[in-house]
């Protein structure tokens, strides 16, 4: 009995030194990671939900800069016909190679479409208002739930951050 108490005294004093989050709990912390030495397969992370203003281009400007301060190369694809991530990064989308042409052009290399943020490590792949005709264009096409992997695929292993 007398080390059930000790034990139970034990994990009471341990949850003591344990700070409290903002939902009450225990925060725990997240650990740094730590710096990379190469660069591995690229990790596709998709943001989405049909609802507005639920604050995906905000998240997703602030996960793809905080990833670039860690070291990442970031490579941010703006899917979004009011092209907001774009512009929320300093990113011109008028006159320049968007995601609209390389879902339309097969022939067109990735490459010549991202731009380099004033983030060291964070580039973007611009979007504007031509995004919101692709339906269109590609209602017929065989497979087009396909085509977003196939420009990613040209740019997974590239090293084009600053």
């Amino acid at each position: 009995m007398a080390k059930k108490v000790a034990k139970s005294r034990a994990k009471a004093q341990k949850a003591d030194e344990t700070p409290m989050g903002p939902t009450g709990r225990p925060y725990h912390g997240f650990p740094i990671p730590e710096p990379l030495k190469s660069h591995g397969p690229a990790r596709i992370i998709a943001l989405c939900n049909q609802k507005g203003g639920v604050g995906k281009t905000t998240t997703s400007i602030n996960l793809a800069a905080a990833l670039a301060e860690y070291g990442r190369k970031v490579l941010a694809v703006d899917f979004d016909p009011q092209g907001a991530l774009s512009a929320g990064l300093g990113i011109p989308t008028h006159d320049v190679p968007t995601i609209y042409d390389l879902l339309l052009d097969t022939k067109r290399d990735a490459h010549d479409a991202i731009v380099h943020s004033s983030v060291e490590g964070l580039d973007v792949m611009p979007a504007n208002i031509d995004l919101s005709a692709a339906e269109v264009h590609l209602v017929n096409e065989v497979a087009r739930e396909t085509i977003l992997a196939r420009v990613l695929r040209q740019v997974a292993g590239s090293t084009t951050s600053s």
